[in-house]
C-alpha cells in the first residue's frame, strides 16, 4: 500500500485509485479477487467513506473492477481486444491473441430470408439460406453468441462440415472458393436476455456488445451476415484512426 498525502495536488481519491490500480497491474490484486470494502479502504487509508467510495467508483467505470450486489467489488479480467482493420474469424482472431479458441453449434439449418436479410445478401424470394448459431470460447470461457447467414446456393452441402472444429471462413474459401475481401460492420450495446445470459454465464440484462457484419467477395458478392453478442465484460474493439484517411488505407494495405 502506497503512502498518501492528503495535503498534496493529487486529490486523495485519486491516490487511493493509482494505488489499487498498481496492485491490479502488478497482480498482487487478481482477476476475481474481492477488492476491500469502502469501509475497509476508508480505514486503511484513513480517509471517509465517500473518498473511498470515489475511487472504487471510478475503477468500476473504467472497467478494471466490477460490483456484485451482496457480495462486494472484484478485479476485472483482461479484456480480448480486437482491431476493426483485420477481416478475421473468430478462432484467427482468439489465436493471434494467444487463447485456444473452441465452439458449440447450437443450431443449423436452411430457412428462408425475411425481406431485409434477403436485400442484405442479394437474393431472390426463392432462394435459402444457412443459419448457423454458435456459442464461441476462448480457453474454454464462453465469448460470444454468434448467428451467421449464408446463401445456400453458395456453399450447397455446408451441413456436412465440421462447424464446430473449424473455421466457418476456411471451410467457404478452402471447399467453395469463397474468400472474404471486404465487409461493413456495426456495433452497438444491448443488454443480455435470458437465454443469452444463460449460455454466456452471466446474469440476465448484463451489457453485451452486439455486432453484425456483412461480409464480401472482391467482385461485391455478399456472402454472410452474421450477427454476434460479445460479453462486454471480456471483450473489446479497438480502432486505429487516421487523421489523413486516403494514407491510412493506403498503409494498411
Amino acid at each position: 500500500m502506497a503512502a498518501i498525502n492528503p495535503s498534496g495536488p493529487v486529490p486523495v481519491y485519486c491516490q487511493i485509485k493509482q494505488d489499487l490500480l498498481n496492485q491490479i497491474l502488478t497482480g498482487i490484486l487478481k482477476p476475481d479477487d474481492r477488492v476491500p470494502s469502502e469501509t475497509d479502504l476508508a480505514g486503511t487509508y484513513s480517509v471517509s467513506r465517500m473518498t473511498a467510495r470515489h475511487a472504487l467508483t471510478e475503477l468500476v467505470n473504467e472497467g478494471y473492477l466490477y460490483r456484485v450486489h451482496g457480495k462486494g467489488t472484484f478485479v476485472s479480467r483482461p479484456k480480448i481486444e480486437c482491431s476493426y482493420a483485420p477481416l478475421t474469424g473468430f478462432m484467427d482472431d482468439m489465436r493471434e491473441r494467444g487463447f485456444l479458441p473452441s465452439s458449440r453449434l447450437l443450431g443449423l439449418s436452411i430457412t428462408s430470408p425475411g425481406p431485409d436479410l434477403r436485400n442484405k445478401l442479394g437474393l431472390s424470394p426463392r432462394d435459402k439460406v444457412y443459419q448457423i448459431k454458435r456459442l464461441r470460447f476462448a480457453n474454454a470461457e464462453p465469448i460470444v453468441i454468434q448467428v451467421s447467414h449464408i446463401p445456400q446456393p453458395l456453399c450447397p452441402g455446408l451441413e456436412e462440415e465440421n462447424l464446430e472444429g473449424n473455421s466457418l471462413y476456411s471451410i467457404l474459401e478452402n471447399r467453395y472458393g469463397l474468400r472474404l475481401n471486404h465487409a461493413r460492420q456495426r456495433l452497438e450495446a444491448t443488454r443480455a436476455t435470458s437465454e443469452q445470459a444463460r449460455l454466456l454465464g452471466i446474469a440476465k440484462a448484463s451489457p453485451l456488445l452486439y455486432v453484425h457484419r456483412l461480409s464480401f467477395l472482391s467482385d461485391n458478392t455478399p456472402v454472410e451476415f452474421v450477427e454476434s453478442w460479445y460479453r462486454s465484460d471480456r471483450y473489446a474493439f479497438e480502432v486505429t484512426l487516421y487523421k489523413d484517411w486516403s494514407n491510412g488505407h493506403r498503409n494498411q494495405k
